[in-house]
């Protein structure tokens, strides 16, 4: 009992068959006997309230130690109608960077994207409590619905991992259903919702346009419970050896015919195959940017063409020699004609002409649109699709988080500097031999090769963000001068550029 006055002591431990002597006291010592009641009773009744937050307080410094959240102001908070006081996620987390990872299908076109933060972070998580689990669940869909997830979706998916108890948030009804799929992590523990309540919730969230995957216990109670439901199985195949992946394979599809099965973790393209055979039907993993030896490999003759177009705008060729050279490729003049005439260049009469074109288009876009040409008409890569849609990325990311330091003209040139940071992986060439046709600035390419110059610390900024090293990510951001706030939202504004973008 240390810690409470010794009247209230020896009145407690008092044995109750003797009587207590009469104890006089001042005005002054009863206020504080009082004052000490309150407080032994407070404690009496209130001591579960106080393991609680002990149990918060502990689970704060476990989520400070996984990653640094931070509260950010009132206009970027959630509505006040699923905010809840007390909460460590009432605000986005402003130092947690949202990252992604495509998800291609069998032909390795992206069908989607996981949006999560950084990896390490996110795999911590699942082996932390269920509250933990809650507010990195909070802090992503929270990002995900401040920068409009809607305008990225269109066609594609959206991956979000929830835990099961997740289900229930307000927050996840404030999500577009049609695009968006819950990856459910079950967690089996005295806190788990009960299998009714969770059938119900899926079967409503299911009629909104929710579709549901199942993550890596494919067995047990719960998994059978909501097994019918699933419209995903979802393997991590650096788990599995391949026999163990394949038995699974089979047993999944043969009880649960129309689930589709994905694959996550492929680290190399051998590892795509197999699982393509196996009957995956989504695949994931870095198996997509990985670099090999491409020494001695050669550009195809229309990547040649083009790159020997680019080189000419920058030696700024006449108009008739760009015309002769565009006239020679067939599919060439037609694009060009094709989007010279489209729609969004606001023309009143049809263009029949190359050089026409050419000077209504003028030759700064030119120089963009055959980039971006350059890019579409590769397809030597098993997955070329997936990368051109990063390079894209990655292009207008470095031109937008560019804005407030580079003229506009420069800002063209960050563009191409995220751009063809990924040429050697779209072409399969180490990337000197790549650029070495385009005759690019210095400045470019001393970016590219060398890391150096006024546009390298942009590029290693949009790096880092793709690689989900948040220190990286902070330290490059902090280098630069700009907030991770306005990290995310260029991020998000590139991602949802080129889903609008037309081009080919």
């Amino acid at each position: 009992m240390k810690g409470i006055s010794p009247i209230i002591r020896v009145a407690a431990c008092w044995p109750c068959d003797r009587p207590r002597p009469a104890v006089s006291l001042s005005h002054r010592e009863a206020m504080h006997v009082s004052t000490m009641l309150s407080r032994l009773l407070a404690f009496l009744f209130n001591r579960l309230d106080w393991r609680s937050r002990a149990v918060e307080k502990r689970d704060d410094q476990v989520l400070d130690k996984l990653a640094p959240l931070k509260e950010t102001s009132a206009a970027i908070a959630p509505p006040p109608s699923v905010a809840q006081p007390g909460n460590r996620s009432e605000g986005v987390a402003d130092r947690s960077v949202i990252c992604r990872e495509a998800v291609l299908d069998r032909e390795q076109r992206v069908t989607g994207y996981e949006f999560m933060l950084r990896g390490g972070i996110r795999d911590r998580v699942r082996v932390q409590s269920r509250r933990i689990f809650h507010v990195y669940n909070e802090v992503v869909i929270q990002n995900l619905l401040q920068f409009s997830i809607h305008t990225l979706l269109d066609h594609r998916q959206a991956f979000i991992t929830v835990i099961d108890s997740f289900l229930a948030n307000p927050l996840i009804d404030l999500l577009p259903g049609h695009g968006v799929v819950l990856t459910v992590t079950l967690m089996n523990d005295a806190d788990r919702p009960a299998p009714d309540a969770l059938i119900d919730r899926v079967q409503e969230l299911k009629k909104l346009g929710f579709k549901f995957a199942l993550e890596q216990c494919f067995e047990g109670v719960d998994f059978e419970t909501l097994a019918p439901h699933a419209d995903y199985f979802i393997f991590r195949t650096s788990q599995h050896n391949p026999v163990d992946l394949k038995r699974y394979a089979e047993q999944l599809s043969r009880h649960y015919k129309d689930t589709l099965l994905v694959a996550r973790d492929l680290e190399s393209f051998d590892d795509f195959e197999l699982c393509r055979k196996l009957g995956f039907a989504l695949f994931q993993g870095p198996f997509v940017t990985r670099r090999e030896d491409w020494t001695g490999n050669q550009a195809q003759p229309q990547t040649l063409h083009v790159c020997d177009l680019l080189s000419r705008l920058r030696r700024d060729a006449d108009t008739t020699e760009l015309a002769r050279l565009l006239k020679q490729d067939a599919v060439l003049s037609y694009r060009l004609l094709r989007y010279i005439n489209s729609a969004a260049s606001g023309l009143r009469q049809t263009i029949t002409s190359i050089e026409h074109a050419l000077v209504l288009m003028g030759r700064q876009k030119m120089y963009r649109w055959l980039t971006l040409l350059l890019f579409s008409s590769i397809q030597n890569s098993p997955h070329a699709a997936a990368l051109q849609e990063n390079a894209l990325a990655r292009g207008r990311f470095m031109e937008l988080l560019g804005e407030k330091a580079f003229a506009e003209a420069e800002r063209d040139s960050l563009f191409v500097t995220g751009l063809f940071s990924m040429l050697d992986l779209v072409l399969q060439m180490p990337l000197p031999d790549a650029i070495k046709p385009l005759n690019l600035p210095e400045t470019i390419s001393a970016a590219l090769l060398r890391a150096e110059g006024p546009y390298a610390p942009l590029l290693d900024l949009v790096m880092a963000c793709e690689s989900s090293d948040q220190d990286r990510i902070e330290a490059t951001a902090e280098r630069y001068g700009v907030e991770i706030g306005e990290v995310n939202t260029k991020y998000f504004e590139a991602l949802a550029w080129v889903q609008a973008i037309e081009y080919f």
